[in-house]
């Protein structure tokens, strides 16, 4: 009996940790294009992050929905607001996406580099 006791408790100790937070990121190619690059013929125009966060609602999935597109248009706002705009010839690269997960919020951060092709 003391046999089951023990190994009841040993699994209920066991089996409810949890961390309280989550957190995830990567750092891709996101613009599905290959460029090779044999030469200098582009500009760094410069370094941007955007950064959203969400609380979440228990039971509700619904806000973790756009969160990195909200994270991603909040750092094309920055650019924008330091007068440089995607257009034309310009791309983001190194784009780095990271996602921070607690029990009441959720947080996404992108940052990426603007570039523009001579």
């Amino acid at each position: 009996m003391k046999k089951i006791i023990f190994i009841l408790v040993i699994s209920a100790v066991f089996t409810s940790c949890k961390t309280s937070s989550l957190y995830s990121g990567g750092y891709q190619q996101q613009n599905q294009t290959q460029t090779i690059l044999s030469s200098a013929n582009f500009n760094v125009l410069g370094s941007f992050t955007g950064t959203a966060s969400e609380k979440i609602m228990t039971g509700n999935i619904s806000k973790k929905q756009g969160i990195i597109s909200q994270a991603k248009e909040k750092m094309l706002e920055k650019a924008k607001k330091a007068g440089i705009e995607l257009i034309g010839s310009r791309a983001l690269v190194n784009v780095s996406v990271d996602l921070i997960e607690t029990k009441n919020r959720i947080s996404a951060t992108m940052s990426a580099e603007i570039i523009e092709f001579k």
